[in-house]
């Protein structure tokens, strides 16, 4: 494989592991309230979908060729989408705070 085309399926796959720890925590607010059974059935169509998603990207960049490290590269994008996500909820929450203290 050219390494143009592995670095571009890098770039792919941490972008995808961003994409995929936002939409996961918005599939996770939107089905919390179901009853079990609609919340087992649609994260299972929510996970085939990403997946399905995730081999289609990669045949457009690279004609499907999935490695491990790959996947990996995936979830490093998603565990760092988490991280931030929580870094900035942390600080936003100060800042709401600091500001409700100033208007007093």
């Amino acid at each position: 494989m050219d390494y143009r085309i592995q670095l571009m399926s890098f770039l792919v796959s941490f972008l995808f592991g961003i994409f995929f720890s936002f939409i996961s925590r918005f599939h996770y607010d939107l089905v919390y309230s179901l009853k079990a059974f609609m919340r087992y059935l649609l994260s299972f169509l929510f996970i085939l979908d990403i997946s399905l998603l995730y081999v289609l990207l990669l045949y457009y960049v690279n004609h499907g060729v999935l490695h491990f490290y790959f996947l990996c590269v995936t979830f490093l994008g998603y565990f760092s989408e988490n991280y931030i996500f929580l870094n900035v909820k942390k600080y936003v929450k100060r800042v709401s705070l600091l500001a409700k203290k100033k208007r007093k």
